[in-house]
């Protein structure tokens, strides 16, 4: 692995990334993802099973925030990891994957955002060839299916799908309401359910956009002493019916 100059661009790449708290297992609802959350969780603990897991699924279906709880967890259990999104990492060029499999457990996230991208596509097939090889692990996430990837590089599609695979669902709108509930819980807020469906309908379904909101309303709530009625909600956030 490269030292100096390359470490601190890791560095930069992964901190700042999470919100406050940062994402974890605890505060991810799973709904009917709970067989892909376990998964990652045995994943992150170093447990025997499949050292290489794929999530995708639709933006905002929650695979940020898994890759990101899996790459606390990862550190919390000792390991020497790091949670790289691709989509961010274009701008640095395909070198910075170089000396990566030397972490014992590596995340990358939005790995479609380099499909058909030929210098990208052979330094992730060298990467991922090097952690199979050291014995370490590696935890990806994209769009799609890895069959359906615009991938160039037949011989990573290949080894892509040979991960264990999983479809990461989106919530329905019963378990959206229930996850913002628990989420305004963690704020130390109380949320009413019929708050919640109304909040569902008046926002976008983007979760870091409902998120952005509760910590509005939590900011909001705290200033004026104010419970979080429905009255209250459509003030603080200008909703309209």
């Amino acid at each position: 692995m490269s030292g100096g100059a390359e470490d601190a661009r890791w560095r930069q790449l992964t901190l700042g990334l999470f919100g406050q708290p940062p994402p974890s297992f605890d505060s991810f609802f799973s709904g009917a993802n709970g067989e892909a959350v376990r998964a990652v969780q045995h994943w992150a603990a170093g447990g025997a099973g499949p050292w290489c897991v794929l999530l995708w699924g639709a933006p905002g279906a929650g695979k940020s925030h898994l890759l990101q709880a899996a790459l606390g967890a990862a550190d919390a259990a000792g390991a020497s990891c790091m949670y790289l999104p691709l989509t961010e990492a274009l701008r640095h060029g395909a070198g910075l994957l170089d000396g990566l499999d030397a972490l014992t457990a590596l995340c990358l996230d939005d790995v479609d955002a380099v499909a058909g991208l030929s210098e990208w596509e052979t330094a992730l097939f060298a990467l991922y060839n090097g952690l199979q090889a050291r014995g370490h692990r590696l935890l990806v996430s994209a769009v799609s299916n890895p069959q359906h990837l615009p991938l160039g590089l037949p011989d990573l599609r290949s080894r892509l799908s040979a991960a264990l695979v999983y479809h990461l669902l989106e919530l329905n709108d019963e378990d959206k309401a229930q996850a913002l509930m628990a989420a305004a819980a963690r704020l130390g807020m109380s949320l009413p359910e019929s708050v919640a469906a109304h909040l569902l309908r008046r926002l976008p379904r983007d979760w870091r956009a409902l998120h952005t909101a509760l910590e509005q309303l939590n900011e909001a709530s705290l200033s004026a002493g104010r419970a979080l009625t429905l009255p209250f909600v459509r003030a603080t956030l200008a909703l309209t019916d």
